[in-house]
């Protein structure tokens, strides 16, 4: 498993994405409603993305980790004794689950690319 990218939680995910791109010189690898998701078009593991939502403390940003087996890496996690929500969608697509970390702050582990 590996750090894949950083989900940034904002009213205005386009606008914000824009200012990335423009600033840091990235580049919109992908829309997908409201999830826009950037980064250098020479690291494919190097991503930000932004999603429409609320910002507010412990939420407004979300560490996401690639795991090819997201239901296995859950119950890793857990044996942990880290608190881990429910698996959502398949492993044949889209499939994520979320945690907290000992602070109470969001992260994802997600079978993304």
């Amino acid at each position: 498993m590996y750090l894949h990218r950083v989900i940034i939680f904002s009213p205005q995910p386009d606008v914000l994405a824009a200012f990335y791109c423009r600033a840091f010189g990235m580049q919109i690898l992908s829309v997908e409603g409201s999830f826009v998701d950037i980064g250098p078009a020479d690291s494919p593991t190097s991503r930000i993305a932004f999603h429409k939502g609320t910002r507010s403390p412990g939420t407004s940003i979300k560490l996401c980790f690639h795991s090819a087996d997201v239901a296995a890496e859950r119950e890793r996690l857990m044996d942990l004794g880290i608190q881990m929500g429910k698996v959502q969608g398949n492993a044949e697509s889209l499939c994520f689950c979320d945690g907290q970390d000992a602070e109470g702050n969001a992260f994802q582990i997600t079978n993304r690319a």
